[in-house]
């Protein structure tokens, strides 16, 4: 039987999704007095280590060394050094809270996940998983704006054909990003239902929200940056309506199941893309 997670101290969990406020979450965690998360944001150490579809973040040998890239490479070869690293940030006496917020673990296997949740039970810490969803049109379409702007591609002819194939993928081939139904199956699995906080992107940037987290993650609520949102990607351009629709398809299967689980979430109201064209 597990111990009171009460006298735990706590690694955060972040299973994404992606272009979905974990950047901004992670900046407000990271800044406070209580908590050390590291050297990263993003160790993509779990997903590269179990998953083939993400081996491409093992650093190779013939990389250019790095003190990041070293460290990485160690938890790699020795998934101890991992575990044991966050275990130190915790000892401090400071520390209450640290974690790793990968969005492509949302892709994890309910026995890699049950695998982290045992290796931080016997170094007598608690592992509480935050998974954050946003409108899974709206976050495909994030997506895309990010790739784009990032090759300095961003604007409205390009982007309206670059959705279209994308729109053309998806109906082959679904995005594992975007699979929120996978996820939730792996965590209901994984973890008791008190260790999970999912909630909307929709409605973190709110103060009830928010004073939710800091309450599952056992540190006092403390005022975030409500302003300042990271890696915010808007649209540049009204997109025509069979781009959406195309897109709003291939996600139907999945706003319906999370609506269908979590109907207290009220997706109607808060993921009003989707649900004019995933019905």
């Amino acid at each position: 039987m597990r111990k009171s997670t009460q006298k735990y101290k706590v690694f955060l969990l972040g299973v994404g999704a992606q272009k979905a406020g974990t950047s901004w979450l992670h900046e407000q965690l990271h800044r406070r007095q209580d908590a050390d998360f590291g050297f990263c944001k993003e160790y993509h150490i779990l997903d590269a280590m179990t998953l083939p579809q993400f081996e491409h973040f093992r650093p190779t040998h013939a990389a250019p060394w790095k003190w990041r890239t070293w460290r990485r490479r160690r938890f790699l070869t020795d998934s101890s050094r991992y575990f044991d690293y966050f275990s130190r940030l915790l000892n401090k006496s400071s520390i209450q809270l640290t974690g790793d917020i990968t969005p492509s673990y949302s892709c994890l296997s309910p026995e890699t996940m049950a695998w982290v949740r045992q290796e931080f039970d016997q170094r007598n810490i608690a592992t509480r998983v935050v998974f954050l969803m946003r409108d899974p049109v709206e976050r495909i379409l994030s997506q895309q704006r990010m790739k784009l702007r990032k090759l300095g591609e961003l604007q409205p002819d390009m982007e309206r054909n670059h959705l279209l194939r994308t729109a053309h993928k998806l109906k082959q081939q679904s995005s594992q990003r975007s699979d929120y139904l996978h996820t939730l199956k792996a965590l209901s699995q994984a973890f008791a239902p008190t260790d999970l906080f999912i909630e909307l992107y929709e409605r973190l940037f709110t103060e009830p929200v928010y004073e939710q987290l800091c309450s599952h993650l056992m540190v006092p609520y403390q005022q975030p940056n409500w302003s300042h949102r990271v890696n915010e990607s808007r649209s540049t351009t009204d997109l025509p309506d069979d781009v959406l629709a195309s897109i709003g398809e291939s996600q139907a299967a999945v706003y319906r199941g999370v609506a269908d689980q979590l109907p207290e979430l009220d997706l109607c109201r808060h993921w009003p893309t989707a649900s004019r064209w995933c019905r």
